[in-house]
Parts: structure tokens; C-alpha cells; sequence
């Protein structure tokens, strides 16, 4: 496949009003259940070398590395770096920060495991998700395992149908979020607005992201080199979210992977 085109989604990555903004944050106790999820669904084993892609702020990194694991977390946002860095530093933990782009992975057989955790997969062209694909074969030592987490094809385009759009405010931004939608190339996401309520600046961050048909996902990974073990979901009729203690792993399970799911988490193996 050709070179991939320009991202249009990189500013929303690069921009860190929102990202800054308590409402984006992300929950202290969601990261010790979704890193307790990876644990054993990946079967790590103590000292494993795990890379996790797309790192953002830092946080499965860093609390992978606090579990014994030996990370490297690679981001292609420099402004997302800048964070983790500060927070690897606070945290007191040992782990590998690196500038660069996953669509041009260029590790070969370093790594036990790697994480694709967050969405991030399909917000690039179809070349982008099948190099992408191919990069974390490579990455893997033979026989290694990779999580992917991903929107559910048969949930993210119903919402937007239902007018998936609302608009939040605190003493100094205004945040609109207007769903997007393109059918004929299966583009789904939503725009982010922020607006400055004392200058008036607008910042725009588009998310979109590319979702497959089960059958075309199936070939994207076999194709990529990659062999597809499971797919975890998260189908509320079917995992018990009520009882379990927020200390515990998220309880995505393959019988949770239903057209009601949310998530599409694929367990693939070198």
C-alpha cells in the first residue's frame, strides 16, 4: 500500500486546551482496572517488554511500569510527551518515552506485548490502519500478543444517528460537540469545539475515525501479519459491570462482544 496522506486529526492532538480541561480527564481508578484487563488478557509475565502505542499523557505506561513491566510508550504528539514525561518523573518509574509515528513502526521482534489501547485505531486512512497492522507484527517477538481497543462498528454510527451532540461549559470555556459522519468511506467521529469565553479563540478538534465490517477487520489483521485470537466487548446485558469493585481488572469479556457492544478489543498474536 502507498504512503499514507496528512492527518487531518493530528491538531486535535496537538491543541491541549481540551486535553487540559478536567472533563477530559480520565478517572484515576479506570487506569488500574484497564492495565489489570491487559495483564490478563496478554498473559504478561513479570519484566515482559511491552510496548504501548499512542501513550498520550503517560498513564497505562506508567502503570504498567509500576506492575513490573519493562514499557516503552511511543506518541506521536509532542504536547501529549511534554506530559508524560513530567508524570513519568513524578511516578518515580522507569519508562521509555519516544517521539514517533505509528504508522511507521520501525521495531523489529523487541517486544513480548503491545497495547493499542484508547481508540486510536482507524482514525487514520485505510493505509494508515494496515501499516499500522503490519508495524506491530513486526514489533512483536515471535509468538507475541497485541490488544487492540477500538470503537464497535454497530454502535458509534447509532448514536450518531440519535443526534449524538452536546455542549458543556465552566468559568472559562464554552465546549460544543457536534457529531460527524461520512457513509461511503464508514467515517464516523464527532468535532470538539472550545471557545475562550474571555478572548473569544476558537479551537476545533475533529475525531474520526475509520470502522470496519467484522469481515473486512478479519482481513485487515490477516493481511497485517497478524493472527486474530478473540474479540473482547463489553455488552452490558451480558458483563457484570455492577458488581465488580473499581480495584478490579474491566471485565470485557469475548461472550461481551455483541452488535450491543460499545468496544471491539482484538487479542492478536504474532
Amino acid at each position: 500500500m502507498g504512503k499514507t496522506d496528512k492527518k487531518p486529526w493530528e491538531e486535535a492532538y496537538r491543541d491541549m486546551v481540551y486535553w487540559k480541561w478536567p472533563g477530559s480527564s480520565v478517572p484515576d481508578w479506570s487506569i488500574p482496572s484497564a492495565v489489570g484487563f491487559m495483564e490478563r488478557a496478554l498473559k504478561l509475565e513479570k519484566g515482559a517488554k511491552v510496548l504501548d502505542l499512542g501513550c498520550a499523557l503517560g498513564y497505562h505506561s506508567i502503570e504498567l511500569a509500576r506492575r513490573g513491566y519493562d514499557v516503552t510508550g511511543l506518541e506521536l504528539s509532542e504536547a501529549f510527551l511534554e506530559v508524560a514525561r513530567q508524570r513519568v518523573e513524578e511516578a518515580g518509574v522507569a519508562v521509555n518515552l519516544v517521539h514517533g509515528d505509528m504508522v511507521h513502526l520501525t521495531f523489529a521482534q523487541e517486544f513480548d506485548a503491545v497495547v493499542l489501547w484508547g481508540n486510536t485505531f482507524g482514525l487514520f486512512t485505510d493505509e494508515g490502519n494496515f501499516e499500522t497492522l503490519r508495524g506491530i507484527a513486526r514489533a512483536l517477538k515471535k509468538g507475541g500478543l497485541a490488544l487492540i481497543d477500538m470503537q464497535n462498528y454497530t454502535k458509534l454510527p447509532d448514536k450518531l444517528e440519535k443526534g449524538w451532540e452536546f455542549s458543556r461549559e465552566d468559568k472559562n470555556l464554552l465546549f460544543l460537540t457536534k457529531g460527524t459522519k461520512d457513509v461511503l468511506r464508514a467515517r464516523f467521529g464527532f468535532t470538539v469545539i472550545a471557545i475562550d469565553l474571555a478572548s473569544g479563540k476558537r479551537h476545533e478538534m475533529p475525531f474520526s475515525w475509520r470502522l470496519y465490517l467484522l469481515p473486512e477487520l478479519k482481513r485487515l489483521v490477516a493481511d497485517g501479519g497478524l493472527n486474530l485470537l478473540g474479540i473482547y466487548g463489553d455488552d452490558p446485558k451480558v458483563v457484570d459491570w455492577k458488581s465488580r469493585r473499581r480495584s478490579e481488572p474491566l471485565p470485557y469479556s469475548v461472550e461481551g462482544f455483541t452488535g450491543n457492544a460499545a468496544k471491539r478489543i482484538l487479542l492478536c498474536q504474532a
